[in-house]
């Protein structure tokens, strides 16, 4: 796997044209015999390798995240040998720190710098706006502590066999994703409870516990820590009425009938409910009568890993295309449509439909709480991910205020949360075999 052009770019101009050694800071390009044809005297030097077998390779680090451009570091060719032959010495926690101290030296250094830009150019920086901006990531608070497993003779084909032998959780909001790999079944609930929901496919003692956290970075059990994530979301999803499009990856509403609209009732900020239209037929602006296709609005939604174990959760609104609300459009014909579409939809505009879809499948709360019983639970806030930046702005017709307004707490958003860190502590009559020995 090479390094992608974008992150080589981003180390490159990072760096400033000097090796990130401490103490060294040699120019990387050498103009000397032809200032034309400069000599390059860099090497990419990866902090923690490509390979497992490479110098510092077996730090816990998943596969894609070695090739980015936070575990690069720019050196010249002396360094880059220096550094690769003694790993034990330059750790990966000692070249992070030197390359965290030379990107600092350079971007201080090129603060103090004169700009060089013309009086003209320094009246336009002048008419720059300082704002804030939204994303559409909201933080992950919490993840589950562990991943249960026990074995299984069965295969992920045999996914509805399993299904039919889950047995219905006391607790309504508990939800049971579980994936089949390698001969076991995992799963977020805690299968050394008796009275679980997959005890009727649990042997006696014999369930493995892992830690979430070792998975993250396994380059094996990463993906199928994504699994049992991605499984949740259709979970989440499914209770909140939507659909699957698999080969899109992204959830959508389907009216009950074809040629019907569809309108849901939700909790948006500040107002007790709301209704949108989900499902719906466009009409033609200019002739008023109603085009050859149906919209549904739908939403791509992922979890994003990043060092050094930050979880987001990504809310990116879309549509489907159907031909009669039901039988979905030929592909040749919904790029142009919804590319024509999504190009008038502006910050505002997204935000607001990324505030729907929060709202939606947060019921109006301050979060968004995956239960999987037992003090297992993935809790997210509903609070964008925001910062303050300067730049040329949007047209002024197009820049309308937007506030990142967060849900209230209220009685029973608090009720819930604390419910679930008594349930991290409090037993019931299901408690395991071992526990049980250890009150006896």
């Amino acid at each position: 796997m090479s390094i992608p052009p974008a992150q080589l770019r981003a180390l490159l101009q990072k760096s400033g044209n000097r090796c990130a050694f401490s103490g060294c800071r040699d120019l990387l390009l050498d103009y000397s015999d032809d200032p034309t044809n400069p000599v390059v005297l860099s090497k990419v030097a990866h902090i923690v390798a490509e390979s497992p077998d490479g110098p510092r390779g077996r730090y816990p680090m998943s596969q894609e995240h070695r090739n980015l451009e936070s575990n690069l570091i720019l050196l010249c060719s002396k360094h880059h040998d220096v550094v690769d032959g003694k790993p034990q010495f330059y750790t990966v926690e000692r070249l992070r720190q030197m390359k965290e101290d030379h990107e600092a030296w350079v971007m201080q250094a090129t603060d103090n710098a004169d700009t060089g830009r013309s009086p003209r150019e320094e009246g336009q920086k002048a008419l720059w706006v300082k704002e804030r901006v939204f994303s559409t990531l909201f933080p992950v608070t919490e993840m589950p502590m562990n991943v249960y497993g026990c074995p299984c003779n069965l295969s992920e084909a045999d996914a509805e066999l399993v299904k039919r032998q889950i047995q219905a959780p006391k607790d309504d909001t508990e939800i049971c994703p579980f994936i089949l790999r390698r001969g076991m079944l995992y799963a977020f609930q805690n299968l050394r409870y008796r009275g679980g929901p997959f005890r009727l496919l649990v042997a006696e003692g014999r369930v493995e516990q892992e830690r979430s956290q070792d998975w993250w970075s396994d380059p094996v059990k990463g993906p199928w820590f994504l699994s049992l994530l991605n499984r949740t979301l259709n979970k989440l999803t499914g209770r909140r009425r939507l659909h699957l499009d698999k080969i899109h990856k992204r959830y959508f509403f389907q009216a009950e009938k074809p040629g019907e609209c569809m309108e849901i009732q939700y909790k948006p900020l500040n107002i007790v409910s709301d209704s949108k239209m989900v499902v719906w037929r466009p009409t033609s602006k200019r002739t008023g009568l109603p085009r050859d296709y149906w919209l549904h609005r739908a939403v791509n939604l992922r979890f994003h890993f990043t060092l050094p174990c930050l979880w987001y959760l990504s809310v990116r609104p879309e549509y489907r295309v159907t031909k009669d609300g039901f039988a979905p459009e030929d592909s040749d014909r919904v790029g142009s449509r919804v590319t024509k579409r999504k190009s008038r939809m502006f910050n505002y505009d997204l935000l607001g439909e990324v505030n729907f879809w929060r709202g939606f499948l947060s019921d109006g709360q301050p979060r968004i709480i995956l239960n999987f019983g037992k003090g297992q639970h993935i809790i997210i806030s509903t609070s964008m991910i925001e910062a303050d930046i300067e730049w040329p702005g949007i047209p002024e017709k197009f820049a309308r205020p937007f506030k990142n307004v967060e849900f209230e707490e209220d009685l029973f958003s608090w009720a819930r949360l604390n419910n679930l860190a008594y349930d991290d502590v409090e037993g019931d009559e299901d408690d395991t075999a071992e526990e049980q020995e250890d009150d006896e």
